[in-house]
């Protein structure tokens, strides 16, 4: 019976245990499973040793110090000590007989506690080990600016680590001498501490000045992110006065260190009172009072030139921080004006002028498109592709699979059949059908293409909707797309996806999802595959969690027919000294990084954009290998690479307060630009937009994104700014400076003429009448020529109706202001009728080439024959005729 009761006790503790440590472990070996699959067990490993490793080292260095203080004191407290009479002898137990029981169960409890506290910090760690220098100094301490990224944040850890382990030794040491009698009154009724006591008091205090030393050495280096006063980093009160402050401060606690240790061979209570006394005194004055008294009475009465030169130091690292030092800065030069024949040789410009704004085309593309109610267009990506043999701007959106608007929500239907989203819609930005709909080049399942763009892999296992799992290769039909009344299925052919076929693996995945029908399941096979993480941002952020990924991911079509997903990968910090930091972001951003995701397998690749970037160059040497070179990236792949909107609006905010180079000119705040808003809603800035145009000096059109400025508080125009998109030169910025003593508009002046045209507020108010809903969409500001030209898409919505349609495009220049159903009816209007030079096809191409050089010699000797016989020099003519003929018989 005995045995049966341990027997039943045992299974209970194991089952207690599982719950405890089960489902932890379960997580752990599936997410080592996907990391396997796709082929970064260094991303899982190294992490899980360095876990384990700062575990058992802060762990174990917490217990062994923890108890060999705890050991000592006893032992030296016990034999000249007594219990206080103060002390409950109930306890007097735990400090006799079972301390030692006891001092060991606390030593693990804190060991284990302190060494799971040190796990999360096992990247500032491996790059503390790992750092790249930045091979630049910090302008006040003259340290690599390495020292701030890589290694400060691990030492800060230390400090605080050493702190918590220096109280929680401290307190034990007093607390046991406290309780043994090292207290005692004497007979002037004065509270006396015995030699032992006063030689520990020495031994902490000289270690609790060393780490203070420590401690303050740091914060030196968190003077350059002070955010006091008008300059980010040290000012001229933390240069002049709190940086000597600290110095001293380090200097004293060092020299009291040294004077405590002193202090246990000769206990003299006059130097223990005088340390603190010291510290205290000049911590107090020298950093709370006299900064304040200084800024008040020495800096704010001259704040500019006290603060000149640390503005300047200000405005460089946030330059460097965010790379605006290498802006590229020019006068805007004012052409002749526009005339139809300027628009005929711009044609590459005008014909991928964007008429279609992100939101009405996703609403209208979810209408015409989801064919569906399972399928759903999350978002609509810009990109350029050769379409028949020329550059167009597109808009295309992946075609995925929604299982919240599944017809029946079963089991099966979940995460065995409806699998994959299917295909994509894709439509140039300025075409529209006779209904004012987006014309589409791609469409319908499976996808009918209308130019030489073709999807030959439609079937999309991995998108930007955060889908479940889904186990293919079962028996169950794995649903592909609807054709009519039937379906048609398939079978995962992929490369990625974890066998799921055996038992142990199936009740693996049945405890992580937490379904038993995973592990009851007839339909599952030897041959099947569990898919998960299937949400492409989660995916790339699971394979390299130290990188920040855009949480926009774009689709794009290679040659073979397939579809890849691109996402952006940035490298963060917020420790780069002097850099204004942004709430969010920090104050240290690189596009380092591009994830290319094949949207069928799974597969993820990941390419350098910016290989000069020290921070990705230290986590290349920590993961040999993970990052390609950007030359790797197959070639029809590379020219879709884009510069990340979000980042470079981020660049263009910053830009606006930060071209003022000149530190005087950057206090007062004379030339600041911001980013226009929208006239219908001033909360709303505009978006910088992606556009194919030909740069002022360029010879050819190329893919840019663009934004314009308007001066602080004025709607005039003071720039543009554009970054270059195409492999050549990508990520070149470009800001063209308009002249101040020019007005040029901006876009809430254009919006205000627009509504003030009487023509179009009476055709908006009449269709706003007849139950319809007028949206205005971007107005978008061409560069053309040394010319601006202004324009706008006007879109109608039913109340009744989801669809918005493209009803009308307004264009304004200089001082006329057209509205027409089409671009080129409204650049008619103004300019007159546009010749459009004739497409040359490959056959013409040849023949203007090839073979008209060759005929001039023949087409001259007809000239002259011609010249000839109009004179009526009928010999002249013969011989040129006879000489015609004879060139003409030795041609091939």
């Amino acid at each position: 019976m005995r045995i049966l009761n341990k027997l039943i006790i045992l299974l209970f503790a194991l089952f207690g245990l599982f719950i405890v440590l089960g489902k932890p472990f379960v997580y752990y070996y599936t997410d080592y499973l996907w990391y396997h699959d796709l082929g970064f067990e260094r991303v899982f490993f190294l992490k899980f040793w360095l876990q384990s490793l700062l575990f058992f080292v802060i762990g174990g260095l917490t217990g062994v110090l923890f108890y060999l203080n705890g050991y000592l004191v006893h032992k030296t407290a016990v034999k000249t000590g007594a219990f206080a009479d103060f002390f409950d002898p109930r306890f007097r137990i735990w400090v006799g007989e079972k301390y030692r029981l006891l001092l060991k169960l606390i030593s693990l409890v804190l060991a284990i506690i302190l060494g799971l506290s040190a796990a999360p910090f096992w990247e500032e760690a491996i790059l503390f080990v790992k750092a790249t220098p930045f091979a630049k100094a910090d302008p006040l301490l003259g340290l690599d600016i390495s020292f701030y990224v890589f290694k400060l944040p691990f030492l800060r850890y230390l400090a605080n680590f050493g702190f918590v382990l220096w109280v929680l030794c401290a307190g034990t040491g007093f607390f046991l001498f406290l309780v043994l009698g090292h207290i005692r009154s004497s007979q002037t009724s004065k509270l006396v501490l015995t030699t032992p006591f006063r030689r520990y008091l020495a031994l902490m205090l000289a270690l609790f000045f060393l780490r203070l030393a420590f401690d303050l050495w740091l914060d030196r280096a968190d003077l350059l992110f002070d955010e006091r006063g008008v300059v980010f980093g040290a000012g001229f009160t933390e240069a002049k006065v709190m940086l000597p402050v600290l110095n001293a401060l380090v200097i004293v606690s060092l020299v009291s260190a040294v004077l405590a240790a002193i202090f246990v061979f000769r206990p003299r209570k006059e130097i223990l009172i005088g340390l603190v006394l010291a510290y205290a005194g000049l911590y107090f004055v020298g950093l709370k009072f006299l900064p304040g008294v200084v800024h008040k009475y020495i800096v704010q009465p001259n704040e500019l030139e006290r603060e000149k030169k640390y503005l300047a130091y200000e405005i460089k690292a946030t330059r460097e921080a965010f790379g605006l030092d290498k802006v590229d800065e020019q006068e805007f030069k004012f052409g002749p004006p526009l005339t139809k024949e300027v628009l005929a040789r711009n044609q590459d410009t005008i014909k991928n002028i964007r008429l279609w704004d992100h939101q009405p085309l996703l609403e209208t593309f979810s209408q015409i498109q989801e064919i569906r109610t399972y399928y759903k267009f999350i978002s609509v990506d810009n990109d350029r592709y050769k379409i028949n043999n020329e550059l167009r701007q597109v808009m295309l959106s992946a075609r995925e699979l929604s299982y919240e608007d599944l017809p029946s929500r079963s089991w099966i239907n979940e995460h065995l059949v409806y699998t994959h989203g299917y295909g994509l819609t894709l439509g140039v930005v300025n075409e529209v059908t006779e209904e004012g709909l987006p014309k589409l080049l791609i469409k319908d399942i499976p996808p009918v293409s209308e130019c030489d763009l073709e999807v030959k892999q439609p079937a999309i296992y991995f998108g930007e909707i955060a889908n479940e799992y889904v186990i293919v290769r079962t028996k169950a039909r794995e649903f592909d797309y609807p054709a009519g009344e039937e379906n048609v299925y398939t079978t995962y052919n992929g490369t990625t996806g974890v066998s799921i076929g055996s038992l142990p693996r199936r009740l693996l995945f049945a405890i992580r999802f937490g379904s038993s029908k995973i592990l009851l399941s007839g339909d599952i096979t030897s041959e099947s595959k569990i898919l998960y993480h299937r949400s492409v941002a989660e995916r790339v952020r699971k394979a390299a969690p130290f990188i920040f990924f855009d949480a926009d991911p774009y689709l794009v079509i290679g040659n073979d027919g397939r579809l890849f997903w691109f996402v952006d990968g940035y490298t963060v910090s917020n420790r780069y000294p002097y850099s204004r930091r942004v709430k969010g972001v920090g104050n240290y951003v690189r596009n380092s990084v591009l994830a290319v995701v094949d949207a069928y397998n799974g597969n993820i690749s990941f390419y350098l954009k910016d290989a000069t970037d020290p921070i990705i160059r230290t986590y290349a040497k920590i993961f040999p290998g993970m990052f390609k070179p950007i030359t790797d990236l197959r070639e029809d792949l590379r020219r879709h690479i884009r510069y990340p909107h979000k980042l470079f609006l981020l660049q263009a905010k910053l830009f606006g307060a930060y071209h003022m180079e000149d530190p005087r000119v950057f206090y007062n705040q004379e030339d600041l630009w911001e980013i226009p808003k929208s006239l219908r809603d001033e909360r709303r800035y505009m978006k910088p937009y992606y556009t194919i145009m030909k740069l002022p000096g360029e010879d050819k059109a190329e893919f840019i994104l663009m934004i314009p400025f308007n001066p602080a508080k004025k709607h005039n125009l003071a720039a543009w700014m554009c970054v270059r998109c195409d492999p050549e030169n990508y990520g070149q910025m470009l800001v063209y400076r308009f002249p101040k003593q020019k007005l040029v508009y901006g876009p809430q002046q254009i919006e205000s003429r627009i509504n003030q045209d009487p023509e179009i507020s009476r055709q908006l108010s009449l269709w706003d009448q007849r139950g319809s809903r007028v949206i205005l969409g971007t107005l978008l500001i061409i560069p053309i020529e040394g010319n601006l030209l202004y324009v706008q898409p006007l879109y109608l919505k039913a109340e009744s109706g989801q669809i918005p349609e493209l009803k009308r495009v307004i264009v304004a220049y200089e001082n006329e202001i057209k509205m027409a159903p089409t671009l080129e009816g409204a650049l008619n209007a103004i300019f007159g009728e546009i010749e459009k030079k004739p497409k040359a096809t490959a056959q013409m191409q040849k023949i203007r080439q090839e073979i008209l050089p060759s005929l001039k010699p023949i087409f001259d000797i007809y000239l002259q024959a011609e010249e000839a016989l109009k004179q009526g020099d009928l010999e002249k003519f013969g011989r040129l005729w006879r000489k015609l003929g004879e060139l003409l018989k030795n041609k091939p």
